[in-house]
């Protein structure tokens, strides 16, 4: 039987770049390894490598696997328990295995994939097309299949809820990553999958609290990057201490949202990065054609961030006191 996917938290990692030559700008491996050691030391259970944050599509598959490489070794060297999950997207069935097969034996512990949507007038529609194309990549996958439902870069493909829960008995499917932020379609999923087998995830740390109330057992919080220590807290106070910590997991819901938007969607990955070198003193550019986040916006993105880091800061200094 294939490796079911544990609750918790799953952190959607960047791909750093060195900013010199600025036409190339090659993989910087050792700041994705420095990356990966800081959220492990924070305590997620897992990073998700080749996600949309980590700009797959701007990586040809030679450095796909340098980054997941890296990302195993790192794993490896602090002798952390932190699942490796690779983004393998491509629109047909083979091009998908062949992005799986070489992460499989780069390390990586799950593949996680959009559905196709390129030829969206041929698919959008069809749930049968979607099922097909999951369930012939799950019967030939070597690792777990982790579904990616993101509205916002599938031109607004959207898999059916009943899709989902149809796919979810596939035993080479255990899991979903759900970026459409809709709560009552997860409740759908929920309730109508095992979650011993499948674990819903919400792909967003701004409704992280709503998604586990209707029984999601995780998130993929691109948030998770700059306070990985927020994120952690609320699902160990949820799953752990529910009942005598509710103000608490509503505190820290409260600090993450406002905090979560500014990070991401001001300016996308370019916002993201920006942060990141402003706060952790690392993080870099994307990669062309993305542009620079100007410093006036990068002020405002660090200024409505620093309710959340505040309380992060609080954990980190908590945790290292022990």
């Amino acid at each position: 039987m294939p490796a079911s996917l544990p609750p918790g938290v799953y952190v959607p990692i960047p791909t750093f770049f060195h900013d010199q030559p600025s036409d190339e700008q090659p993989v910087d491996v050792d700041t994705l390894a420095q990356h990966i050691k800081f959220l492990c030391s924070a305590g997620v259970h897992g990073v998700v490598c080749m996600g949309s944050t980590g700009e797959a599509v701007h990586l040809n598959e030679e450095e796909r696997q340098l980054v997941l490489r890296t990302a195993r070794k790192t794993i490896d060297d602090i002798s952390s328990n932190a699942k490796l999950i690779a983004g393998c997207s491509q629109e047909s069935v083979r091009g998908t295995l062949n992005l799986i097969e070489q992460a499989a034996k780069s390390g990586a512990e799950y593949a996680m994939i959009l559905p196709p949507s390129y030829y969206l007038s041929w698919t959008s529609n069809r749930s049968d097309v979607i099922y097909s194309f999951y369930t012939k990549v799950a019967d030939k996958s070597p690792i777990p299949i982790i579904i990616y439902n993101f509205p916002g870069v599938t031109q607004q493909m959207d898999t059916t809820q009943e899709t989902i829960v149809k796919l979810a008995a596939h035993p080479n499917i255990v899991g979903i990553k759900c970026t459409d932020g809709n709560v009552g379609k997860a409740a759908y999923v929920c309730q109508n999958t095992d979650p011993k087998t499948f674990t819903v995830l919400s792909g967003s740390a701004e409704n992280f609290l709503p998604f586990l109330a209707v029984g999601a057992q995780g998130c993929v919080p691109g948030f998770g990057n700059i306070a990985p220590h927020v994120v952690c807290q609320l699902f160990n106070l949820y799953t752990k201490h529910f009942t005598d910590q509710w103000k608490e997991i509503q505190r820290l819901q409260g600090k993450i949202v406002a905090s979560d938007q500014a990070f991401f969607r001001w300016n996308g990955i370019s916002g993201l990065k920006s942060a990141m070198q402003r706060v952790l003193g690392y993080g870099g550019l994307a990669r062309a054609p993305l542009l620079p986040t100007t410093t006036e916006l990068q002020e405002t993105i660090v200024k409505a961030l620093e309710p959340a880091l505040e309380v992060d800061r609080q954990l980190a200094s908590k945790s290292s006191s022990k």
